[in-house]
């Protein structure tokens, strides 16, 4: 039989690695729809692979969770960095979700306007850079080091949300929903 912490390397190299090619298909897809460096031929190679790369880090980034949450020693979530790579994965997993929601009810025009490639690369790129900080943080709780070590701030204490921030990110939400059916349905 596997042990956790074996199973949890190989989850999570292939959670990080498919971000990590989403990451760099979003990339060259923002570029591409922008026209720079000659990549505007290779928009929908560059789109097909950032977002196929997306959700299959999707769908692999939930056994990551859970066989870290298995391989931690101690009781689970006990550990302020282990609280904070929870909650960057999640952040991470929304994201990338929304990014692939926009994709499938636009379609390739997405990258056809000037405010949807600008958030579709921003998006899709984020979600990545959460990932990799995810990824950053286990190498941290793990071994003690981390390749974000010479960033000037700790993440030994978990930054909770106060309740006003809360309340406004969930207006937010409930905002962007409304704008996105209004603009479906017109």
């Amino acid at each position: 039989m596997v042990s956790a912490p074996t199973l949890h390397v190989v989850t999570t190299e292939l959670a990080v690695g498919s971000f990590a090619m989403a990451g760099i298909g979003f990339l060259l897809a923002g570029l591409g729809s922008h026209g720079w460096l000659g990549m505007k031929r290779h928009l929908q190679l560059a789109d097909h692979v950032a977002h196929f790369a997306l959700a299959f880090g999707l769908l692999a980034l939930p056994f990551a969770i859970m066989t870290g949450i298995q391989s931690s020693p101690g009781e689970g979530l006990d550990h302020p960095l282990l609280i904070n790579k929870m909650l960057l994965g999640s952040s991470a997993f929304g994201l990338a979700f929304g990014v692939l929601l926009a994709r499938r009810s636009h379609g390739a025009d997405v990258w056809a306007s000037p405010n949807g490639r600008r958030w579709q690369a921003l998006g899709g790129m984020g979600a990545v850079g959460m990932v990799l900080l995810t990824a950053s943080l286990g190498g941290t709780f793990a071994r003690g080091e981390s390749l974000l070590s010479w960033l000037p701030f700790s993440f030994d204490s978990v930054p909770l949300m106060p309740l006003w921030l809360s309340a406004g990110l969930v207006v937010l939400a409930l905002v962007n929903m409304g704008l996105m059916r209004k603009q479906q349905s017109a």
